[in-house]
Formats: structure tokens, sequence, C-alpha cells
């Protein structure tokens, strides 16, 4: 009897034992259920991270999307010009514009999405002007623009929104754009931008120097439309214009997007004579 009854309270004594262990387990697990604020912090810090970069990636994407759009529109543009002057005795259009319908069936070729004016403004905007410290130049007077605000009867008024300057166009000119050591022809005179154009095209000018001599501007190379929208997306590397026309020292400018008069696309700094193009080295320009 004795031996039963001491067996009992001790059998008592290991359940209550493993009891509290049981419950002092669950106790200690319930308490791992919080955050430290340092942890809590932590989890801030990299959620912060990772909105940031998702940020720059949709924006960086945006931009990319906005310069394939502009590209595509500059290469249809490039077509169409390269179709009109076959047809034309190899004269371009007197503007843009012009192109429509026959050539651009769609006026919202005209327009780049990065333009925030809709292509009723300036072909440079306003922002880029005090950027480059660049005021007075021709290019932002409207009788240069190929849209709504320029009233010359040349160009198609159903056009009315165009973001590109058109560099060819039958906008105002004299000779003294024309700084180059090669003679022009005896009576020859720039009256319009086209001229200008068709004489770097034919006999270069300052800016153009090949181991010491003028050389003309490969047809690959001189823009004939062009978009200056583009400019807070990226910086490239080009010669700097100085007073008298020719290459200065290279440093970043802002990007333009263009269409060479032969049809090719490419990423130039604002003044596109100074563009490096591959092959070349920043000490050299030769072709």
């Amino acid at each position: 009897m004795d031996s039963v009854n001491t067996a009992k309270p001790h059998a008592t004594g290991a359940a209550e034992f493993s009891g509290s262990r049981v419950f002092s387990s669950q106790a200690s697990c319930q308490k791992r259920f919080g955050f430290t604020l340092l942890e809590l912090l932590v989890v801030i810090v990299i959620i912060g991270i990772l909105g940031s970069a998702l940020v720059v990636s949709v924006q960086s994407g945006y931009k990319q999307a906005r310069q394939a759009n502009c590209k595509s529109n500059l290469r249809q543009f490039g077509v169409a010009l390269t179709i009109y002057r076959g047809e034309h005795d190899n004269q371009t259009p007197d503007w843009l514009s012009n192109l429509y319908p026959d050539y651009v069936d769609d006026r919202g070729m005209y327009v780049c999405r990065a333009d925030i004016n809709g292509g009723q403004g300036r072909a440079r905007p306003q922002e880029l002007i005090r950027l480059l410290r660049d005021s007075g130049n021709s290019a932002d007077q409207p009788s240069y623009w190929d849209n709504e605000k320029n009233s010359a009867n040349t160009r198609n008024e159903a056009v009315q929104c165009c973001s590109y300057f058109y560099e060819f166009s039958v906008a105002s000119a004299n000779n003294g754009w024309y700084k180059g050591s090669v003679q022009l022809p005896t009576g020859f005179t720039i009256k319009t931008m086209r001229d200008f154009k068709n004489v770097q095209l034919r006999y270069g000018d300052q800016a153009n120097i090949v181991n010491g001599q003028q050389m003309p501007y490969s047809a690959s190379r001189i823009p004939i439309a062009r978009c200056f929208h583009h400019y807070r997306d990226q910086k490239v590397l080009g010669y700097q214009n100085t007073a008298s026309g020719t290459k200065g020292g290279v440093k970043k400018d802002y990007i333009t997007l263009n269409v060479a008069y032969a049809g090719n696309v490419f990423v130039g700094p604002t003044w596109w004579e100074g563009t490096i193009h591959p092959g070349e080295t920043q000490s050299s320009s030769s072709q």
C-alpha cells in the first residue's frame, strides 16, 4: 500500500513539470512574434531602396520609349525625303510639312512625344536655350519653325504642329553664314538655309578640316531634320563651337536626335558639326 501511495504523488509531480515546460515553451514562442525598432528601420530602408530603383527604372523606360518613337519618326522622314528628291531632280522640299500628304500620310509623325508643347512652340525648348546660354540663334525665330507660328506661304498649313527643326528649309540666310576658306562660285548668293546646307554638302566649312584641308560634309553626317526635345535624357561628348565657328575643346553636351541627308538616324550634340562619329577620336575629325 505504501509503495502505491508513494507512486501517485511522483506521477503527479512529473505531469506538473511537463505542463510547466509546455507553458514555458509557448510563452517563449509568443514573445518572438514582435519586431524591434531596428528591424523595422531596416525593412523601411530596404523598401525605400527598392522603390527608388523601381522609379528610376520606370523613368528610364519612358525615356527610351520616347526616343525610340522619335527615331522612328525621323527615319520615316528620311525615307520620305529620299523619295521626294528622287522625284524632284534631287531638290529638297521647301518645308518638312510639304511632305504631307503625298509622302507622309500621318500628321502625328510631326510631333515628338518629348515635346511638352506638342509641336506648337519652339523647335529648341526655352529651357535648353537657357542651359546653353545661346539666345539670339536664328533657329529660335518663328520664321524658322515649321508650325502654325510660321506665316510663310510656302509651307503646308495642314500641318499646324511640328516639333522638328528642318535644316533645309527656305527660311532666310545670307553669305555671312559661310565662313569657310574655299571660295564659292562667282555670283553665288546664299539666300536660304537650303542654299547654305547645299554649300556645306559640296564645299564643307571652317568646322570640317581634315589634315589641314577643308572638306565637304558627308551626306550621312549632315542632318536634314533634328529634334532638340530629349535634352533632359542624357549628354554626349562633342566638340564645342567657337566664336569663329571652328571646333573647340571636347566636353559633354545635351543630346539631339537627327536624321541625316542620306537617311540614317544618329545621336549628336546640339552643335551637330561637333559630333564625334564612330571611328573618330577626340583629337581627330577625319572622315
